[in-house]
This record gives structure tokens, sequence and C-alpha cells, in this order.
């Protein structure tokens, strides 16, 4: 099979071309990868050694040799052309090397030219001898003082350089397919390069072995199935009511993501595609950094829909044109072409295999079974997806170390209860390692919430990206492109929602909830229906439940009558079913949480008993037509295949657990936040809930909920509050969703509350604070006053906290541009503290306080025993070995009321002058106390004082 150079790209050429240097003379070629390399994309010093057709010794060069690569896109039609071009490289390079200017210092002795360019083999004329002849005539004009305008001595200075290269060679196209055939070992690293259309049906010429009819029929099946069957995405799981599917591509946006450094703004679709191109095998890719990606989104940022798209454009690459393919496999591969076109992409290059896990599944379904990897559940999934039986986890791994392939782990957010979590990246890590050891090509992207992810899984293997909020153009354009994938032919009706749109996007009101897909895709379907925005997403979601409830209630059916007349209590189903399920969903076994129809029922059952209804009785039809409505008409409640019915969007789920939260007293309600503030798994429900009570003009509630907010760490020694307080975070969470935009005086009092997030050591989000902080100074120059003095403030705390605003401050001039802030924003960049602020000096070694705080404490023994024991960790902290740490002891001693308290004040005295102890505490430790489960606390909290409305 000949290889298709062109589909290589100019990384992987470059690779290829190091592994046939290797191959041709040895592993002294010093391979520099990409990047600026001073002209040597690959360079030997010594003796190389040239062997001819019958391997005896045909040529020695002995120097400084340098390996020029160049590699062309798309090559014209006419052989003249491309040898023209490739005379132009080369002229430009040894254009360099003649200027001493040019920082290329050491000329080389020898260059060897490697190229995809085919050249003509016609002696004199063709475009191999014309090339060397065009690199001859370049260096003798050099010598030409016809070409001089002044004294010729830089003409000059520049042929004695040039002088110095003894002899060149070139590689082209016909070479290096000749050099392919004779390393099989090279062509057989690169498969994923030198696909054929149908890359299964060459899979024994291009790996060499023959195909095991298991594997290759089983992931051929799989291939086509799921390009077909994992094509679509439903609006009716966002409550459009259409139940029809809508095809992916038509509806994928690239969303912007936030990148570290320096780098230029990007598109996650475009950014992991390029990813998925730079990289191979670990023993021949040239790409620095981790190799995979964390890509890391708030609620309803489109995760999900990005993770299949990226998994069908795999696909569709490695089944473009091939064999047996349907009309309808065509018309996909066809539509994820031109998806990857509005982002300015291509279909992968590099052709891989491409699958997605959903964790909450694969924890669901294998918790805690040690010797169910990866690769198991990768063979389950495929065996389940094809007719041609099991396929073994052996033959997987045969698989993945002979072709390239994509995995997408889905949902690791929604992994939430500690231990299976635990299990689950355990797992992954173990995947990516062995890959890596056996040499695979092998490429994984990861997908969660921000909020909890403080694991920093693998940092040498995993690259962490943020996706970040929509811009108003491209809310816009997705509004527009969504509306007309659901309402297709009503082209009146999508004129009028994306005008609407419009105005609603240059009104400063509703220009917060422009920010996410499914926000957007909620306000397109309200104004649909002739309903009315909301300025805050609490009222934006809970308007997108009442416009689905009046739409159906306004339908001539027969369950009009229930709608009309049992609203309500349709209404406390959703709210029970989302706590239920939001419960559920924290628990060991029920990562991926559902309702069986009889527990629906059993739901439905006590909503009725307690209305002085009679459900086992005369009111049993009546139970029957409420669940029927809610599951059948409503699209919220809906099913899960065998596990029964669910929320299919979680974000529903946390709203209507929000509703069930804040039903009660004002005192039951605030002690529930309280509980769940920590809790990452809760975190959208209490936002949710917070939104509640802030939609309603209560000034009463908005006081208190910002007094809790303020003093959620108080009497929190059980997560160590006041050393990793949760309250900064919390606010800033509250501010950025914009529920107190309205109410200036909680939203300043939020502000401050959440500028003391800058006192943490070294925050592993930094970015995504600088983000927050300053969209909120961007309000206005009241709001960018208060910002201020928070760093001002900041600056003078301690000295983590001066170091956390500094490096806060280096970010401003970058998030400043991808946020569109005003230019005046980036006066945040150098604000310092308030003139005559003393200078800050280390603190006071306070181990001796330390140590006296446990020795004194007035507890039992056991407790004693306890506190001693997680001393010992903490002290293990301070002589630096953090790795390998057991942390349980401590984990241990804040379960312990009595433990806690004492625990926490004894670290009161030692963390001030020891930073480090915060990072350790709040990345290692705290977040098993964070996701222990919580959900029977709150019901019970219910039940003891709930039983009015609010």
């Amino acid at each position: 099979m000949a290889a298709d150079l062109e589909q290589l790209g100019p990384i992987g050429f470059q690779d290829l071309a190091g592994a046939l240097c290797i191959a041709s003379f040895g592993p002294g070629i010093q391979v520099m990868g990409s990047g600026r390399d001073g002209g040597r994309d690959l360079y030997y010093q010594g003796r190389l050694v040239w062997k001819g057709n019958d391997g005896q010794l045909n040529e020695e060069w002995d120097g400084y040799t340098v390996f020029q690569v160049k590699h062309k896109q798309s090559l014209e039609v006419r052989p003249e052309d491309n040898a023209r071009w490739l005379q132009g490289q080369i002229r430009s390079e040894l254009k360099k090397w003649s200027e001493s200017a040019s920082g290329r210092d050491q000329v080389p002795d020898y260059l060897l030219f490697i190229t995809n360019v085919p050249l003509t083999p016609t002696p004199g004329t063709g475009g191999h001898d014309q090339t060397i002849a065009d690199v001859k005539s370049y260096i003798s004009g050099l010598n030409d003082d016809r070409y001089d305008v002044g004294s010729g001595d830089d003409r000059q200075a520049r042929y004695r350089r040039l002088l110095r290269i003894r002899q060149f060679r070139i590689w082209d196209a016909n070479q290096i397919q000749a050099l392919l055939n004779v390393h099989a070992g090279v062509r057989l690293a690169f498969p994923g390069f030198f696909t054929a259309a149908d890359v299964f049906g060459h899979m024994s010429e291009l790996t060499g072995y023959l195909p095991r009819d298991q594997i290759e029929s089983g992931l051929r099946a799989h291939a086509r199935t799921t390009l077909t069957g994992e094509s679509s995405v439903y609006f009716d799981e966002a409550g459009s009511g259409d139940g029809t599917g809508m095809p992916l591509h038509d509806v994928v946006i690239d969303l912007p993501i936030t990148l570290p450094d320096d780098a230029a703004p990007n598109g996650v679709i475009r950014y992991v595609l390029d990813r998925g191109e730079r990289m191979l095998k670990p023993t021949l890719t040239t790409f620095k950094g981790p190799r995979h990606l964390i890509i890391a989104g708030a609620p309803g940022n489109g995760k999900t829909t990005i993770s299949k798209f990226l998994v069908q454009a795999y696909r569709a690459a490695s089944l473009a044109n091939g064999d047996n393919l349907s009309t309808y496999h065509r018309q996909i591969i066809a539509g994820t072409e031109c998806a990857l076109g509005r982002f300015q992409w291509e279909l992968p290059r590099h052709s891989r295999w491409a699958m997605r896990i959903d964790l909450a599944q694969y924890a669901e379904d294998h918790g805690f079974s040690d010797d169910f990897t990866v690769i198991g559940y990768i063979a389950e999934k495929v065996s389940k997806r094809s007719d041609v039986g099991s396929i073994r986890k052996s033959s997987v791994l045969w698989w993945l170390k002979r072709w390239p392939s994509f995995l997408i782990l889905d949902g690791l957010d929604e992994v939430t209860e500690p231990k299976v979590r635990k299990w689950v990246i355990e797992r992954v890590v173990e995947f990516v390692t062995n890959a890596e050891a056996e040499d695979c090509d092998v490429f994984v992207v990861m997908t969660t919430r921000p909020m909890g992810y403080v694991e920093n899984i693998a940092p040498t293997q995993f690259e962490r990206v943020d996706l970040d909020y929509l811009s108003t153009d491209d809310a816009i354009r997705y509004g527009e492109m969504a509306t007309r994938a659901r309402l297709r032919t009503d082209l009146d009706r999508v004129d009028r929602i994306v005008r609407q749109l419009e105005l609603a996007a240059h009104d400063d009101s509703f220009q917060l909830l422009l920010r996410t897909p499914l926000q957007v895709l909620i306000m397109t379907i309200i104004l649909g229906n002739a309903g009315h925005l909301a300025p805050d997403r609490y009222r934006l979601f809970w308007g997108y439940y009442d416009t689905v409830f009046r739409r159906e209630r306004e339908k001539a059916t027969r369950i009009r009558s229930i709608l009309q007349n049992y609203g309500l209590h349709i209404q406390r189903l959703h709210e029970q079913v989302g706590f239920e399920l939001q419960k559920r969903s924290e628990a060991a076994d029920r990562s991926y949480a559902a309702l069986t129809r009889q527990e629906l029922r059993d739901i439905t059952w006590r909503i009725l008993d307690d209305a002085g209804f009679n459900p086992s009785g005369v009111d049993s039809e009546l139970l029957d037509k409420i669940l029927t409505t809610a599951t059948h008409r409503l699209v919220l409640i809906v099913p899960r295949g065998d596990e029964g019915y669910g929320f299919d969007v979680r974000s529903l789920q946390e709203l209507m657990a929000a509703r069930y939260l804040t039903t009660g007293t004002d005192d039951a309600i605030l002690a529930r936040l309280r509980i769940s503030a920590a809790s990452p798994h809760w975190r959208n429900t209490v936002i949710f809930a917070v939104g509640h009570w802030f939609s309603e003009p209560q000034d009463h509630r908005h006081q208190a909920i910002v007094e809790l907010v303020e003093t959620v760490d108080h009497d929190a020694a059980r997560r160590l509050g006041s050393i990793v307080p949760v309250g900064p975070r919390l606010a800033l969470d509250l501010i950025d969703d914009g529920m107190a935009s309205a109410w200036p005086r909680w939203r300043h009092r939020l502000i401050r509350c959440a500028l003391q997030v800058l006192h943490e050591p070294c925050p592993h989000d930094l970015t995504a604070i600088a983000r927050v902080l300053i969209r909120i100074a961007d309000i206005g120059d009241e709001q960018q006053r208060v910002v201020e003095d928070g760093l001002r403030d900041a600056q003078a705390i301690s000295l983590a906290a001066r170091d956390t605003t500094q490096a806060l401050q280096d970010l401003v001039p970058k998030v400043v541009m991808e946020t569109g802030a005003r230019a005046r924003i980036n006066g945040l960049a150098i604000v310092r503290p308030r003139p005559g602020t003393a200078p800050l000096a280390p603190s006071l070694d306070g181990w001796d306080d330390f140590e006296a705080e446990i020795e004194t404490a007035l507890v039992a023994d056991s407790v004693l025993a306890l506190i001693r024991t997680a001393a010992s960790v903490v002290r293990s902290f301070k002589e630096g070995a953090t790795q390998g740490i057991d942390v349980l002891p401590v984990i241990a001693v804040l379960a312990d009321a009595d433990g806690a308290t004492v625990f926490e004040t004894a670290l009161q005295h030692v963390v001030p002058q020891q930073p480090a102890f915060v990072t350790e505490l709040r990345d290692n430790v705290l977040p098993a106390v964070y996701r222990a489960a919580i959900g029977d606390q709150l019901r019970h909290s219910r039940s003891n004082g709930a039983d009015g409305r609010s």
C-alpha cells in the first residue's frame, strides 16, 4: 500500500522523517521536534555512513549533518509546480544559513532535505535534477560580482558561509516510499496515516499481522453502527417537545477554551483534534508535554455534545470513502466534514479508532471490581454493539498496540462517591500508564465540571483545559443554528425567535444567560412558545419548566384537565424525583441514578396521599394519569432504558432538587444550604436554591443568604473551615451566576467575601477565578473599585496571599483580552498595597503551640489518640514528604466533632508560616470530606421542618 504522505501533515511527516533517519543511520540522530529549532529538524554530529543497495559502504559523511524536513500540505497537479515549491523552500533555508545575523552560527557540513514532494526522474530536465541544479546555482550566484550594489563584502561573506556545506542530498516522496518498503518497522508504526479509506479492510497490510477475525469484524461493526447510532441529539431532553433526533453535526458548536501561559484563544474541538494529529506512539512522537486532556466545563456547557462529536469526527475520518457504506453513512460523514469546516478545520488526517465511555455508567456497572479494567469495558461495549459475538480483552489490547485510538471518558463529575471516584481515577491512570508502557498510540480525553475537580490527575499525563463561556455572537449563532435544526421548515417562526434572541443579547439584563449552549437553547424554547425571559439562571430554568407545562396544558388532549387541576402535584413529583436522583447519584452504587417505575409510582402515591386523596382506592386512576402525564408529556422525567426513569439534563435534576430543598421554614432551608454548601455534588443545586430566593423581592431572605455565605465556615471544624474556607468560592459562584445583579448592596458584600479566595495559597483554578473577578470589575466603576480594594487588602494579609494575588494579576491582560472586558480593567494588574502598609514578614514558628494545643486538649483518650495520629501526618507534611502519605488518619479525626475542633485549633498555629499545608489539606484530604454523602441528612432536615410551601 502506498503511503499517503500528505495526510500526515507537517508534524506527522517530521516524526516519520525522524523514524526513517534513525532506522537508516542509527539512534544517534537527534530529533528536535516542532518549534524554533534554528533550521535543525534533526541533526547528527560525527560519522554518518550511507550504504548501497548491496549493503556495502557507499558513502561516508563525517562532520555536522543537518536534516531539513519540508512537507507540502496539498500537492499541485503539475509536477513542475511541486518541484518549484521545494526549490523555493530550500533557497529560503540556504539564505538563512548564509546570513550571520540569522542566529544559525554553525553552518552544517552536510545537508539532507526530506520532502513529501515527488520529483520526476527525467535526466537533466526532471524535478530531481532541476532541484539539485537550482541549489548549486543559488550558491554559485553568491560568487558573481555582477549582483553587487556596494562593495560586495556581504555577498562574499554569505558565499563563504555556504561553502562550508560539503555535500547535500534530497529524499523525495519516491525515496520515502522506498525506505518505508525497506524499514517495515517504521511503516507499521504509522498505520493511522497510511490508511486506505476502509482501514479495517487493510489491517493485515497495515499491521503486518493477519487480522483476528473476531476483533476485525467486531470493530468494523462497531464503527459503522456507532457512526449512525450516535449521530443525533434530542432536544426533547431539554423540553422542546420534539422527539425527533437532530443531526449532531448540525448543532455542535466549538466552545472557547482557556489555555495556559500566553497561548492564543482556541476552540476545544480544534484544540483536541490538533493534539490528536501531533501525537504518535510514545517512542516516536516529538510532542512535548502531557499526552492526554481533561476538559472542565460548567453545567450546560456542552461537554457531552462535544465529546460525542469528537468521536464522530474520528469515525468519519476512518470510514470516509470506504467500502460498503450506505447512503446514510455517507450523509453523516459529509455532515461531520461540513461541521468541521465551520470551525476552519477538516477531518482528522491521523485516523484513530474512536470510542466514548460514560464514566458514571462504567462506575455503576463495575465499581470496585479491581479486575475490570477500562480495556475490559471497551471489549464489553464493542461486543454489545456488534453481532459477531464476544470480543476478548486480549483482542482489544492487540488492536490498541497496532492501531491509533481515541478514547473519550465523559462525565467524571457524575462519579461523586469518594471511594467509587477513587476507583475510577485509578482505572483511568492505570489504562494510560499501561498504554504508554505498551507503546500504544492512544489519545484520551476526559470531561468533568471544574467544581470539585481537585485531584490534579496524573499531571505528567493529563493537561487540563477549561471551557469558557460563549461570546454573545457565538451564542446568537448557536441559538439560530439550534432553532433551525429544531423547527426545520417553519422559517417565519425561526426568524422571529432569532430576532428576539438578538434583542435579548443587547440587553445587559440577559447577557449573563447567553453563556452556555443549554441556556441559549432554553431561551429559544421559551421565546418560541411566546414566553418571557427572566434575567437570571434560576428563573430561566424555571421559566422553561413553566413553558413546557403551559404548552402541554394548552393542547386539546385528554390530559389537559390533569394538567389544569393537578399541576401542583405534578410539580411536586418533579421536585421529589429531582432530589431523590440527586441523592442517589452521590451514593456508591448509584453513580448513574434512575428510579424504577414502581419507585416513581410510590413517590406519586405519597404525594397524593399527603394531599388527602385515596391513591390505593377511588383515586388509583388519577395516580396512573399523573404518572403517565409526567413521564410521557412533559418530557423532563424520561425513560433511561432498562434502568428506569430520570432526568437526561442534569441541570434540570438539580433545579428540581433545589425546589425540594427550598420547601419549608426559612430556618430549615438555611440549615439545608449550610449542610450542602461545601459539597461539589450539591453545588449547582445550592446555586439554584439561592437563585430561587433571590428571584423574589424578600429582603430578609437576601440578607440571610449573604450572611450564610459570610459565616458558612464558622463552626465548621469537621472540614477545617477556618483553614480552607469554602465561602469565598461559593460567593464567586453566586456572583458569577448573576442572581444578585439587581441588588447592589448584597452583590458588593458577596464580592468582598469572594475576594477572600486570594488568601488561599496556589489555587489550582486561578485562571477561572481571574475570569470571574474581571467580569465583576467590568460591570461598572463601583464594582471595579471593590475588586481593587480586595486586591490591595490581600497583598497585606500574608506572604501566601500576596503571592496568589500577584499571580492573578499576571493573568489580567490575557483574561481581559479573552473576556472582551474594557481596556481600563487592565489596571487591576498594577494594583498595589495601600500606602503605609507594613512589609510582610514570615510568621513565627508555631509548632510548640501546635503540640501544646493537642497535649492540653480536654478530650477522651480515644479521641486524643486520633488527634495524635493525625498530627503525625501533618508533621510529615512539614518535612516535605507528601508523596505516598496515608491521609486517612486526618479524615478519621475530622469525623469526630471534638477531635476536629482540637485539630483545627492546633493547625491554626502553624498554617500561617506553612502555606504548603493548606495546599496539601485542600487537594489531598478535604475532597473526600466534601464528597461525603449528605442526601439522607438533607432529607431528614426537610422532613423535620418543612410542611409549609415557600
